[in-house]
């Protein structure tokens, strides 16, 4: 299956793979399970009504089952969301549902509520100059000097129409999914490695007419974090409870943490953005 999403690449070792098979109606032991899945240790089944069904396996392999007449960027949508991210739980890694910043220096995960603004915010800070790393699911992992860092992700972002035209991008993207206004806007793929993750900020919509923010300490560092993990709902069905809870107790007991508060209604974008790159990068 085609998918023009992931940025093509040369001369290495496949880890995982997708494809098109069958798909069981239900899994043949379940752990637990939840309103369009079930879960079982490395095995993983979610359905998606009129796309299909998916089945994870192992960390190392996706089958999808489309459902009737699901268009294959519908398809692409569910498999490079909830599918990978249940391929990401079962490898025990940190999937965060945030935006990843980059100055060159510091690099940042803007997280919170769906809805909230993240994916806007990565878009204005492009405009602004700064790199995206990852938008949506942010993958955090370990260097060879044992530094968390920010794994490259999927090199688009997801953005509402209104959003685009503010920004004055051009309107021939392709839509996220038919039925909605919601766009795939590709940015460019970061050559280097992945760097070193410096904070982490919890974006949160104010009855203010300004912009403030606060950093976060000790249990709340905790709490914000499992609370804004990708899919949360996955991981105790999953038996990945103990590592997911091993992996963030490091992680903030090594990085920065903020409440970024903004006003319900932001006028403008940019200034949006540029207001928050102060906390992220000069704070």
């Amino acid at each position: 299956m085609e998918l023009p999403e992931l940025s093509p690449v040369q001369n290495i070792n496949v880890d995982a793979s997708i494809g098109f098979g069958k798909v069981p109606e239900h899994l043949p032991e379940v752990r637990g399970s939840g309103v369009l899945f079930e879960a079982a240790v490395n095995d993983f089944l979610f359905k998606f009504k009129g796309i299909g069904r998916y089945r994870v396996q192992n960390g190392r392999r996706i089958i999808i089952q489309p459902e009737g007449e699901a268009l294959p960027a519908e398809i692409r949508l569910v498999l490079l969301g909830s599918g990978i991210g249940a391929l990401l739980h079962q490898r025990g890694m940190m999937a965060i549902h945030g935006s990843a910043i980059t100055d060159g220096k510091q690099t940042a995960i803007v997280s919170g509520q769906s809805g909230v603004g993240k994916s806007t915010l990565a878009a204005g800070l492009h405009e602004l100059g700064y790199s995206v790393i990852a938008d949506d699911i942010s993958v955090i992992g370990l260097n060879g000097k044992q530094q968390f860092i920010v794994e490259h992700g999927i090199p688009h972002l997801k953005l509402w129409k209104d959003v685009l035209a503010h920004l004055n991008q051009a309107d021939d993207l392709a839509k996220v999914r038919p039925q909605l206004d919601k766009y795939r806007k590709p940015i460019p793929v970061l050559e280097e490695e992945a760097p070193r993750l410096s904070k982490i900020v919890i974006l949160n919509p104010s009855n203010s007419t300004d912009f403030s923010y606060s950093e976060i300490l000790g249990r709340e560092k905790f709490h914000l974090l499992r609370t804004n993990t990708y899919r949360l709902q996955f991981i105790d069905k999953m038996n990945q409870t103990e590592a997911h809870f091993r992996n963030l107790s490091q992680l903030v007991n090594s990085i920065q943490m903020f409440h970024a508060n903004r006003p319900h209604d932001p006028k403008n974008i940019l200034e949006f953005s540029k207001s928050i790159s102060e906390i992220i990068f000069n704070t």
